[in-house]
Parts: C-alpha cells; sequence; structure tokens
C-alpha cells in the first residue's frame, strides 16, 4: 500500500485503462477500529500490512458500483460490512450497519448525496483530518482537478451538483477519490473550481430551508446545533453560519473578539443577548454588532419557550485571539490553544 500525506491513511490502487484513471481503495487506521473503504482485490503484501496494523473492524461501501472485492475483504479479516441506508438492498454482500447522514463509522461522519448515479451515495468526512473520502461523487480527473462523471450517467445532474456543496462546507484540505487521482492540500480551492463550472447549480446561493444542522453539546446550558453556511457557499473572506438555540440553551460563554467582528441577525425567536451592559431580549429582525474590543463581549441564550434560530456573520481572521472574561480564558485561534489570562506574565518568565 501507499502511505498518503494524511496521517495513517494508506491507498492502493488498480489501473483502468477503459477509463484512463485509476481506481482506488483506502485503510484508515483508527484509535479504536481500523476501516477500509471500497476495497479493490488485495494482493498478499497489502493483505499482509493491513494484519500487521491490526486488520479492519469494518468495510465501508461508498455505493453500490463499490462493492468491489468487499466480500472477499471482509471475510479475511472478518469485519463488518457497513453501506448506505438506500444502497444496502442491491449490494451482493450482507450489510451489517446501514449508514445515514450523520452516522459516525471509523471517526468518520456520514455525508450523504443527492442526485448521484446511484441513490445511496455518501461520503465519509475526518474533521480532524481535514479529509473527506468519496467514492463516485467526484473523480480526480485530469489529475489535480475533480469533476462529476458525465450528466447521463447521474439521476439528477443539478441536484447532483448542488449536493457537492455538502462536501465544500467541510472545507476539507484533503479529498480521497475513489475514481482518479486525489487532492491534497487543496481540496477546498478544487472542488469550488469544479463548481463554478457548472453555471446551472448556483452553487454560491442557498436557502435556510436547505442547511443542515450537527448538534454540538457543552456542559450545562451550552447545547446548540450549528449549521455551517460560508464554506457550504465557497465563502473565502467571510464566515457565515446558522444556530438553533432550543429553550433553555445557550450557544457560547460571554466572550469578544480582537480581530474578528460578529453580527448576528435573528432569524426566529426571541433570543437573550447578554453584554457587559446587561441582558436584552431579541425578536426577529434584530441585528447586533460585536466591535473588536472588550465593549463586544457577548453571550446568547434562549430564556424562552420556543426554539430561535440566529444567523452569525464575520470576517475570517486566522490572526484572532478571543477572550473570556467571566473565566479569565483566552483562546489564540492560529494555535488552537486555549490558556488563561490571568495572572499575567512577565516576558523574561521561566527563561533562564
Amino acid at each position: 500500500m501507499q502511505r498518503t500525506v494524511v496521517e495513517r491513511v494508506a491507498m492502493w490502487s488498480r489501473w483502468q485503462a477503459d477509463r484512463n484513471l485509476f481506481f482506488n481503495s483506502y485503510f484508515i487506521a483508527g484509535d479504536d477500529e481500523n476501516v477500509i473503504v471500497d476495497p479493490l482485490a488485495l494482493d498478499e503484501a497489502d493483505a499482509g500490512e493491513i494484519a500487521a496494523n491490526g486488520g479492519a473492524a469494518w468495510i465501508v461501501v461508498t455505493n453500490r458500483d463499490h462493492q468491489r472485492s468487499a466480500k472477499d475483504v471482509a471475510e479475511r479479516f472478518g469485519a463488518k460490512v457497513a453501506a448506505s441506508e438506500a444502497d444496502a438492498s442491491a449490494l451482493s454482500i450482507a450489510v451489517d450497519h446501514r449508514l445515514r447522514d450523520g452516522d459516525v463509522i471509523g471517526g468518520a461522519t456520514v455525508v450523504a448525496l443527492e442526485g448521484l448515479k446511484t441513490a445511496g451515495e455518501i461520503a465519509l468526512h475526518w474533521p480532524w483530518k481535514q479529509t473527506v473520502l468519496v467514492g463516485d461523487a467526484l473523480w480526480g480527473d485530469p489529475a489535480g482537478s475533480v469533476r462529476m462523471m458525465p450528466d447521463d450517467k447521474l439521476a439528477d445532474p443539478l441536484r447532483a451538483a448542488r449536493s457537492l456543496r455538502r462536501l465544500r462546507a467541510c472545507k476539507p484540505r484533503h479529498l480521497l477519490v475513489g475514481d482518479g487521482t486525489p487532492i491534497f492540500e487543496r481540496a477546498y480551492e478544487a472542488i469550488g473550481a469544479y463548481l463554478e463550472t457548472r453555471a446551472d447549480a448556483h452553487a454560491n446561493v442557498v436557502n435556510m430551508d436547505e442547511l443542515t444542522y450537527r448538534r454540538h453539546d457543552g456542559p450545562g446550558p451550552y447545547r446548540a446545533q450549528a449549521a455551517e453556511i460560508g464554506f457550504l457557499l465557497g465563502a473565502q473572506k467571510l464566515g457565515y453560519a446558522a444556530y438553533r438555540l432550543e429553550p433553555g440553551t445557550a450557544l457560547c460563554p460571554v466572550h469578544w473578539h480582537v480581530a474578528e467582528e460578529e453580527l448576528f441577525l435573528v432569524w426566529q425567536g426571541t433570543p437573550t443577548l447578554q453584554t457587559l451592559h446587561g441582558s436584552l431580549r431579541l425578536r426577529p429582525g434584530d441585528l447586533a454588532a460585536f466591535p473588536t474590543r472588550e465593549c463586544g463581549a457577548h453571550k446568547l441564550h434562549n430564556e424562552s419557550d420556543a426554539p430561535a434560530i440566529v444567523i452569525a456573520i464575520a470576517n475570517s481572521d486566522p490572526r484572532d485571539v478571543c477572550f473570556y472574561p467571566g473565566s479569565r480564558k483566552l483562546l489564540v485561534e492560529a494555535a488552537d490553544l486555549i490558556v488563561r489570562s490571568e495572572p499575567a506574565l512577565d516576558y523574561y518568565d521561566g527563561e533562564a
């Protein structure tokens, strides 16, 4: 197998002369369980390498046409088979786990896609690896770029193209493809470049009813459902997101930014805005801006008995630092580091 730049991900390939591209399979070593995706036949060297790395707990099939050698590989390693709920019945091998959008397997989140060749096409997203893996949703062809398969092979080309925005919303750095050449380091840009060629897709337009919300749970009242908008639309300089707050929940502790200026637009409900000047009940249509200094400190929570939805807009700045005055913390975004802001240290503290 060939190692990739993605940590603990290896691949093996077979040249397909009739397609003039490679077919690829992937081995992903996890902390708890290993996964093989869309397996081609294994030679003894590759099989031995997988065995030496702990074998595989799961074989994931991204669509019914990528069953390939799943049966033989599953039997060899005693692995279970997972496929989408829509495609599972079309496989000739028993499926142990029928996957739905948002399920997690092998540390990856399942992303369900629409309008492609098969009804159950799925992708896998490893957020901490900044990596998305697709079967037939996108081909890495020509090398260095991506495209969909020819429109005449798709169930609904327009729907398929618009569905691919869900992959872009993952903001992937790396894109592993079942057909063609993977994209490393610039996957987000490559997906966006392809979508821009689809004049029919209007890929930079989305309706609020098309958003996919993911639940994020913290301690106590800090529970929210978040929907990515900016990356979905291909934004580069501004970030957009929608947040749904159920009654009694809060979005974040009181905080303020030094580089990213935020704006909240209340779309639905009557959430409460807490600032250093006190609290204010908001209503639909209200807009609240938060300057990049201490007076911009804010917290949003829902004290009402109905859900609230708020759209957040901000400039994206990797140099941002976020202060949490209530707990004396600061978040250094570039280093992904949270430390105490007090007590303040001398410049030479800890130096010889």
